[in-house]
């Protein structure tokens, strides 16, 4: 906490933040022991190298638009968020292009799915890919189950479901293979799966 005050209060003297800033801590749940400390530096480098190839491949839709900008972390997300929902709007269940996205004018962008003004929460997981007019005119401040759409938006994220079923399955197996583990090595390679 003494540091947090530091950071807090240079923040503030540097005219970064100032007494409407809403700041959120999170301190940490529990102590990761060391396979899941492995587990979670394996998954972080994964998710970089994926967030590498997003880049590489904005850039060369930039290039072949003939365009020379560097992709923005916003761009990697919003490639990434494009990659999750199957280059579809959850909303409208239009087809997103590249160029949907990307460039001067999109006519899709980022969403909040609980608005930030009830949540606060500004995470990924609360984030998706949205045409900007459905957006700004019908789901505005709104929840996705308070849309008149809702089912259709429950159909177009079942194939989620099915992933999180499949990852459940899987898991429950590693359980399985570290109960039943003939030696560590075996053990601590399930554990991190």
């Amino acid at each position: 906490l003494h540091q947090l005050r530091k950071v807090i209060n240079e923040l503030i003297r540097n005219g970064v933040i100032d007494q409407h800033t809403r700041i959120s801590i999170e301190m940490a749940r529990d102590l990761m022991n060391a396979n899941e400390r492995k587990a979670y530096q394996s998954w972080q480098r994964d998710r970089e190298k994926l967030r590498d190839t997003y880049r590489q491949r904005i850039q060369e839709y930039y290039t072949s638009q003939n365009i020379n900008i560097t992709p923005t972390d916003d761009d990697i997300l919003k490639y990434q968020l494009w990659e999750e929902q199957n280059h579809k709007c959850l909303y409208t269940g239009k087809e997103i292009l590249l160029s949907g996205f990307l460039g001067a004018d999109p006519s899709f962008d980022i969403e909040h799915t609980i608005p930030r003004s009830l949540s606060f929460d500004n995470s990924q997981a609360n984030k998706t890919l949205c045409e900007n007019v459905f957006n700004r005119s019908i789901k505005k401040n709104r929840i996705p189950f308070e849309l008149e759409n809702h089912p259709d938006i429950l159909v177009r994220i079942e194939s989620w479901r099915k992933k999180i079923d499949a990852f459940e399955v899987e898991i429950s197996k590693a359980i399985r293979q570290a109960k039943n583990a003939p030696d560590k090595d075996f053990k601590d390679r399930a554990i991190q799966k």
